[in-house]
């Protein structure tokens, strides 16, 4: 079951990845959005496959965890996928929206 690791830097932002492949298809991943904010990283936002499905963890700076945004028509090769993007091109909104809660 190969496993690889690796970070995406997007400025301000960086994707933290991590992903086992079986067959050439995904079997687990996470992909974090860590934003540099009050001098460090924190998690903003996340895209994994704990709990037996494809889900983003909404999470909030005071609130915690504040809920789950299931994926259930993707396989998880397109959840992967779609993750990337998502927190790519939705960075600056989930990172207001973390503060904000």
């Amino acid at each position: 079951m190969p496993e690889k690791e690796w970070t995406l830097p997007r400025g301000p932002f960086a994707l933290q990845i991590r992903r086992k492949t079986i067959g050439g298809k995904v079997h687990s991943f996470a992909v974090i959005l860590l934003a540099m904010h009050g001098g460090k990283w924190i998690d903003v936002s996340r895209y994994d496959t704990a709990h037996g499905y494809a889900h983003r963890d909404i999470l909030g700076r005071i609130d915690g965890l504040r809920g789950k945004l299931r994926l259930p028509t993707l396989n998880y090769n397109q959840a992967f996928r779609y993750a990337i993007r998502d927190l790519e091109q939705n960075a600056e909104i989930y990172l207001a929206d973390f503060l904000a809660h």
